[in-house]
């Protein structure tokens, strides 16, 4: 072998490595809906900068989205430029109603395909609900081409019902079907508020697929009352974890915090966000 071809191999071997190095930073994010009752520093459009400015310094790769009404979505959009939004309203499938959004770095990401699904026995009917929740519940998904490490996954994001504990246990039947049937049968990321603690039996059917729960896989000594993720605007963190991003074994958790920044004293959501940084 020429020293020439030597170097070209050496070159391809590096360059291969390094792409399979490059992390992949996810964050979920319950920005807390738009409501009359939020009033002053609760208020969205006092919130709206700040929520920005958290996914913005956080440098997240993916950010998966609850509680994303349109003005919020446009907001974040003119704030968040470098970012695709995935996702559609719940209440029509365009533009009405919360979406369960995907950010996607539009520079490192090629979005191959992109779904929603409403979290009923009739998911493919706009809007429908079937298992005693009178709130609409959907999952947006995508197929995405990683251009950093040449690789395809999938995401998945939802926010299950906060008051049907059937609801909760069907959707994540259903999410979990939609993920087996995914192809290439290759990794996934899933995101989102469950509005289940993890000792809820919705996560052990999660898990029993062979999903990793990353927060507390690199987090398992950390006491329940530091751990909550739902604090009503107070900062507790004493109350419960329901925000959860799961990945498949073939993704490595290398890091995953519970993110409680606040600005004078103000939170941009009554939900701390979580991140996790994987890699190949």
């Amino acid at each position: 072998m020429s020293l020439k071809t030597l170097a070209c191999v050496v070159t391809g071997m590096l360059a291969g490595a390094l792409a399979e190095a490059k992390p992949l930073r996810v964050l979920s994010y319950n920005l807390r809906y738009i409501t009359s009752g939020d009033k002053g520093e609760r208020a969205w459009t006092a919130r709206r900068d700040q929520a920005a400015e958290l996914i913005k310094s956080d440098a997240a790769d993916i950010v998966g989205i609850q509680e994303g009404l349109p003005q919020m979505m446009n907001d974040l959009a003119g704030r968040l430029p470098g970012y695709a939004v995935v996702g559609v309203g719940r209440e029509d499938g365009i533009d009405q109603g919360e979406y369960a959004a995907l950010l996607v770095k539009a520079d490192r990401f090629r979005i191959q395909e992109s779904g929603t699904f409403w979290l009923s026995d009739t998911p493919e009917i706009c809007n429908s609900c079937t298992w005693g929740n009178t709130v609409t519940r959907i999952c947006t998904w995508a197929k995405l081409y990683d251009r950093e490490t040449k690789r395809t996954f999938h995401f998945f994001n939802t926010h299950l019902d906060h008051a049907s504990e059937v609801a909760r246990q069907k959707g994540t039947e259903l999410i979990l079907a939609r993920i087996a049937q995914r192809k290439p049968q290759g990794p996934v990321i899933l995101t989102g508020d469950f509005n289940a603690s993890d000792e809820d039996p919705l996560h052990a059917s999660i898990k029993s697929t062979g999903l990793l729960d990353i927060w507390k896989s690199l987090n398992a000594a950390v006491p329940p009352e530091e751990s909550g993720t739902f604090h009503e605007f107070t900062g507790a963190t004493n109350r419960s974890r329901i925000d959860f991003i799961y990945a498949t074994p073939d993704l490595k958790g290398l890091e995953s915090v519970i993110v409680k920044s606040s600005l004078n004293g103000n939170f941009p959501s009554d939900h701390f966000p979580v991140r996790a940084t994987v890699e190949w």
